[in-house]
């Protein structure tokens, strides 16, 4: 009984949400931007440790979006496209800043690594919510519907007998908790990869809604996948 039902749905399920909760929970805290210092040599050491920390994460994240297999490919070829000219862009700046030979100049370049970037404050987070939100709605909600479907189908004929008010109401708990978790990603990753840093240096919270909503339909999934857990358990 429980490897036929672990086996597949639910094992899948499983899965997919450990992976959007790593990759959700990895996304960088927005930070505001510092006031650049004011000698030609210490913005040229602050930019260069701002664009070198960018660049990095960068690096690290690219690889890991383009390797993820629950990303739609709209998707995915948007967060691709905005974190590669983020990297450029970093690139371009660093060499800027390190050539400056005046404050106004190099002020005026570090000043945007912030302003007209985001890196941590956009374009990170959103690659991550827009992911989770895919993968929620792709991989784990069809998991747990398919696991749910099962469950139905064997409380109504074989296992109709250990169908007690107590699995019922597990039951019951399944579908709203799919419910939830379908209606809070719903148009998710279309929002989150909307937010530029000008709409978020115009309102800070541009991204706090999708965050939310990830952050409750992975509540929702984890206690499906619980509920499911408990009536297979019963049923042995």
């Amino acid at each position: 009984m429980k490897r036929t039902i672990l086996g597949g749905a639910l094992a899948a399920s499983m899965v997919t949400v450990a992976l959007v909760f790593t990759v959700s929970a990895s996304a960088t805290a927005a930070t505001p931007a510092p006031r650049a210092p004011k000698s030609l040599s210490d913005i040229q050491a602050a930019g260069a440790k701002a664009t070198s920390d960018r660049i990095a994460s960068l690096n690290k994240d690219i690889p890991k979006i383009s390797a993820h297999a629950c990303i739609s490919d709209g998707d995915k070829s948007t967060i691709l496209g905005t974190l590669n000219a983020d990297l450029t862009a970093m690139q371009t700046l660093a060499g800027q800043i390190a050539a400056d030979t005046d404050v106004t100049a190099a002020a005026a370049h570090y000043k945007s690594i912030f302003d007209n970037y985001r890196v941590y404050a956009v374009a990170l987070p959103q690659a991550h919510y827009a992911a989770a939100a895919d993968c929620i709605t792709d991989k784990a909600i069809p998991a747990l519907t398919k696991a749910q479907t099962k469950l139905t189908s064997l409380l109504a004929g074989k296992y109709a007998s250990k169908s007690t008010p107590d699995i019922q109401a597990k039951m019951a708990d399944l579908a709203a908790q799919i419910a939830t978790a379908t209606s809070d990603t719903n148009g998710v990753a279309a929002a989150a990869l909307a937010v530029t840093p000008a709409s978020y240096n115009a309102d800070h919270s541009a991204l706090s809604s999708a965050k939310s909503s990830i952050s409750a339909a992975n509540a929702a999934v984890k206690a499906a996948r619980a509920d499911i857990k408990a009536i297979v358990a019963a049923l042995k």
